[in-house]
């Protein structure tokens, strides 16, 4: 009698070793998206493949992007897993059922040179976003998850040595019930790292000091022990709220009406691409620069960070010229091809 719901339920409370904000996100995509729903009704012997294809093809039709139904099939998927390992079930119906989605994922995207620079011009424009002006730029320098930039407090931050250390994240989610801030370990043992400044990240901490310096505080503000934050709310004198950072982006990107330079939609994770594809571009080791963004994979960060759009691939061309045309191609003209040209 064991419904989709009964055995998710089952699942979740076996998962102890699932960091906190990834459990607390499955558990808000289940309540929201699965619980209510037919399948999550069914009994798990009477799902078919055809059920659960149906359901995300649902899904996408109302707009939910490929990343959503991927973490719906990670609550789904392994759910089911359990039931077979249970004798419960004797075939997962739930095998291979996003490959189709597979070719339609979102396209990342970085700006380009640019769409960066029209975009810090007009955080300097707004009389308010102005003061939010370094954090920004610091994004776009560092790389950081916007929960590691959130999180971020003045004891990570050496001035002597000229050192960003990533060792935490800050969160702002639901959990039993109710929405508060927690502090969780970075997402995975590589995201522990240290961001050597050059001087322009060096003279952006030394503004964002003097701002910081400027604003009212709460002085009792502290999550899971943490505090004296670097990015603070000039109206609460606490921590930046996530979503209040994706909105100051999203009124930026409403200026377009009024400005020449025309911008994409711009998220923190797409200032994390642009901040890599940077930092590709400028010939850095594939090494550093998958240490830098804190995975543990250099295929991850090839795969998935560094972009190559038809901008990029004409200033790489223009960089070369001077190797390119040392290699004396460029055959000499007849008299009837110079006639021609």
């Amino acid at each position: 009698n064991y419904t989709l719901n009964d055995q998710i339920t089952i699942y979740l409370k076996t998962k102890t070793n699932l960091a906190n904000n990834t459990y607390e996100n499955y558990k808000y995509y289940y309540n929201h998206i699965i619980k209510d729903s037919q399948i999550g009704r069914t009994k798990i012997i009477d799902i078919r493949k055809s059920d659960i294809l149906l359901f995300y093809s649902a899904l996408a039709e109302q707009g939910l992007s490929f990343g959503t139904i991927k973490i719906i099939h990670k609550i789904i998927h392994p759910a089911l897993q359990l039931a077979c390992d249970d004798s419960i079930i004797f075939k997962k119906s739930s095998d291979n059922c996003t490959k189709d989605y597979q070719e339609n994922m979102e396209k990342k995207y970085s700006l380009t040179i640019e769409e960066e620079k029209e975009f810090l011009e007009r955080i300097k424009m707004g009389k308010r976003v102005r003061l939010y002006y370094p954090m920004f730029a610091i994004m776009l320098c560092t790389g950081a998850r916007i929960s590691e930039i959130v999180g971020l407090t003045w004891d990570n931050v050496d001035m002597t040595t000229r050192e960003v250390h990533i060792d935490h994240q800050i969160q702002f989610r639901m959990s039993n019930g109710k929405s508060k801030w927690y502090a969780t370990p970075v997402k995975t043992s590589a995201g522990n790292r240290i961001i050597p400044m050059n001087n322009q990240l060096y003279s952006l901490f030394l503004e964002q000091k003097k701002i910081w310096m400027s604003l009212k505080k709460d002085p009792d503000f502290e999550v899971d022990g943490y505090k004296n934050f670097v990015f603070v709310s000039y109206v609460t004198g606490k921590c930046m709220y996530p979503n209040s950072i994706r909105k100051m982006m999203r009124n930026i990107v409403r200026m377009n009406s009024k400005r020449k330079v025309q911008l994409p939609n711009i998220s923190p994770h797409i200032l994390r691409h642009t901040a890599c594809c940077r930092l590709a571009e400028s010939g850095c080791d594939i090494k550093v620069l998958q240490y830098l963004m804190g995975y543990s994979s250099a295929e991850v960060t090839m795969g998935v960070y560094n972009h190559a759009d038809i901008e990029r691939v004409k200033r790489e061309i223009m960089r070369n010229e001077a190797l390119l045309d040392g290699r004396n191609l460029t055959p000499k003209l007849t008299p009837i091809a110079r006639e021609v040209m």
